[in-house]
């Protein structure tokens, strides 16, 4: 049986978050505490103590996120649970590409700060926005946000079938809701300090390549469906070009869960919450997959998922 892993992003943060994992396994222990030392500062007690506004911080959610995630996949290798393709949504392509031996875990930790920095310095978030649209289709989508007339505003999440992300200007993405609105749409703001896959990025894109040219990134060990293009791709050349080109570009995730599809027989969340699961359920129903996300969940999975 072929497994895939996805990866979750910013936004299924939560207080509390790998508690059980620390308390229970010295190997994650000791990972939250190289995580802190790395990071500089105390990471655990975020995750396990918040307070939510503290962790729902970008520099704060991003590496808690992928630190849980980090302590998942490790539990699940141990159990002979390893994934034949991977992925992830947003900041959770990171932690595919650490899944995928691309990046070592200190190096991923210090590229999601300087990702987290750059684009958090691209464009003042007071004037940026992003909303998920619900109920209209992708082509009218589009057409609204091209002719909204404070752009750029631009279809920044392709999530599932029905749920579209939207993300610019706040002017133009609120211009685009009420018109959205209009074609039977629902809009839902979204509390996030910037304008996230957007053009609006492009000075943090370019923050990010200059970080990154002299680190060093591995081929990867299994193929990783990129955010970007939805393909599989193992190159380490592309993949070191691809991160920067991510922040500013949409993430294909329709299209990146009917590639995993066509390779896997089932499908493992591994991290965080359960929002992939739910969002791979709308585009893949047919595909087996189980959220892993705390200790209990790992636990049902004894000898890999049946």
């Amino acid at each position: 049986m072929k497994i895939g892993f996805v990866f979750p992003g910013q936004g299924s943060q939560k207080v509390g978050m790998g508690k059980d994992l620390y308390d229970q396994d010295l190997e994650v222990r000791e990972l939250f505490l190289s995580a802190n030392k790395i990071l500089g500062y105390d990471i655990s007690a975020i995750c396990f103590e918040g307070p939510d506004e503290i962790l729902t911080q970008t520099a704060n959610a991003q590496p808690a996120i992928f630190l849980v995630s980090a302590a998942l996949l490790l539990l699940l290798k141990r159990k002979g649970v390893v994934p034949a393709f991977v992925a992830g949504h947003s900041l959770g392509e990171i932690t595919a590409y650490y899944a995928a031996g691309v990046l070592r875990f200190e190096d991923a930790l210090r590229v999601i700060q300087a990702r987290g920095t750059a684009m958090a310095a691209s464009y003042p978030s007071d004037d940026s926005a992003m909303a998920a649209i619900m109920k209209v289709e992708l082509d009218v989508i589009q057409r609204i946000v091209s002719s909204v007339e404070d752009g750029p505003v631009v279809a920044a999440n392709l999530n599932c079938p029905g749920q579209i992300v939207i993300s610019g200007k706040k002017a133009g993405v609120t211009e685009a809701c009420d018109l959205l609105s209009k074609e039977g749409g629902r809009a839902i703001m979204l509390n996030v300090s910037g304008a996230f896959h957007s053009p609006l990025m492009a000075a943090g894109s370019e923050k990010l390549a200059v970080f990154l040219q002299d680190k060093v990134f591995a081929s990867a060990q299994l193929p990783i469906i990129l955010n970007r293009t939805a393909l599989p791709e193992t190159d380490a050349d592309v993949l070191k070009k691809n991160l920067p080109l991510q922040v500013v570009s949409p993430v294909q995730w329709i299209g990146s869960m009917q590639v995993m599809a066509q390779h896997v027989d089932r499908l493992i969340e591994c991290g965080p919450g359960k929002v992939l699961s739910g969002l791979c359920r709308k585009i893949v129903p047919d595909l087996a997959m189980v959220s892993v996300s705390d200790l209990e969940s790992i636990k049902g999975i004894e000898n890999g998922p049946q």
